[in-house]
């Protein structure tokens, strides 16, 4: 039998979404023999700067093979992991990019964003390519280096952003295919709504309060379904949610069993996202392609992904935002649900073929001894 080339992927902060990636990746890119360094989804600053360290007191045997092929989650400064593992220096290397530091809020940036960046583009820098899940993504990277360019002193290499994006293409997360066809919605007189993200400020609580809120004043029919990972720490306004409407909640907490889920998302109506932070919506693209009807903000990576049709208008008003939503949900109400969107384009077994081509040694450049 003959041997398969090993191939090393590190995974700088392992939630649901990154785990669920890379078991894909592993089973769909077959060619390779895999071995995994996983780091917690915990303490996530130290993540940023301590991963380099963090995988030797993981697994450090693993880091002192021989490897056809590395490939790192952008959370790990690569620059640092094939510096000072020299088993890694000449391996040929991909940076999947699920999220970029570029693109955090404004208005809650902490003071180690820069920090955070600075591993990105080192890490970028260092890669032979860089995959990215959105094309969103992709471009508020590279707006992002050559904003954080520009503010430097002197010195500034010319032509790296250019550099960068030569080696960027966009590859997104693959999700599961449904249970059975969910092509027609079946239309009930009190809507199922769902709101499946994590219980964080970046998935906008705030807003999901406002437009709840405005349906209620409204007297619009509907029962509310609060889904998603929960840590110790939850926000005012998710809590408020669940106290203020009981009689509209039908549903709170994470749904521990993934059959349990899939379930779930076929007997909700609409999914809604008020997203101030995300690169893909996957959480999203798992309902849409349950049967939900998608309604969501006009920014991030939605445009990139659904029809303005199923978008509501973001401004700087929270009330506003709200309105636009709720509106969105009476139109749809008087004239009837739009069809579900197709995207069956996404689903796991339609991009082994792109997973197995962009995830190849041979494609990436290799270093020079």
């Amino acid at each position: 039998m003959i041997e398969k080339p090993q191939a090393l992927l590190l995974s700088g902060y392992h939630a649901l979404s990154q785990q669920a990636w890379a078991d894909y990746l592993v089973h769909s890119c077959t060619r390779y023999d895999w071995q995994t360094i996983a780091l917690p989804a915990r303490y996530f600053s130290w993540r940023m700067r301590g991963a380099p360290l963090s995988l030797s007191a993981q697994d450090d045997p693993l880091l002192h093979q021989s490897y056809r092929l590395l490939v790192a989650t952008s959370s790990i400064d690569l620059a640092v992991v094939q510096s000072i593992y020299p088993a890694l220096r000449q391996v040929p290397s991909i940076l999947y990019f699920h999220e970029n530091q570029f693109a955090y809020p404004t208005d809650n940036q902490p003071k180690a964003v820069i920090d955070w960046q600075m591993v990105n583009l080192y890490a970028a820098l260092r890669a032979d390519a860089l995959v990215f899940n959105s094309d969103y993504n992709r471009q508020s990277f590279l707006t992002g280096v050559a904003a954080l360019l520009k503010k430097l002193p002197d010195l500034v290499p010319k032509h790296l952003c250019a550099g960068l994006a030569h080696k960027a293409q966009v590859l997104p997360v693959a999700i599961a295919a449904p249970l059975s066809d969910q092509s027609c919605t079946p239309v009930r007189a009190t809507w199922r709504l769902l709101w499946n993200h994590r219980w964080e400020w970046d998935k906008g609580p705030e807003l999901l309060l406002a437009i709840v809120t405005e349906l209620v004043v409204q007297d619009f029919p509907f029962k509310l379904i609060l889904t998603g990972q929960q840590f110790r720490t939850i926000p005012v306004a998710l809590r408020e949610v669940c106290e203020r409407f009981p009689d509209h909640l039908e549903q709170s907490g994470y749904v521990e069993s993934r059959q349990d889920y899939r379930a779930l998302l076929q007997h909700c109506d609409i999914v809604l996202s008020t997203a101030i932070h995300e690169f893909q919506g996957i959480a999203i693209m798992e309902a849409v392609s349950h049967g939900c009807i998608p309604l969501l903000p006009d920014r991030l990576s939605y445009p990139e992904f659904f029809a303005p049709y199923y978008l509501y208008q973001h401004s700087a008003s929270i009330a506003q935002q709200a309105t636009s939503a709720v509106t969105r949900l009476q139109a749809w109400r008087a004239q009837g649900l739009p069809e579900v969107p197709d995207l069956s384009d996404f689903y796991e077994a339609r991009l082994v073929d792109r997973y197995q081509h962009c995830f190849s040694a041979e494609r990436v450049a290799v270093r020079p001894a």
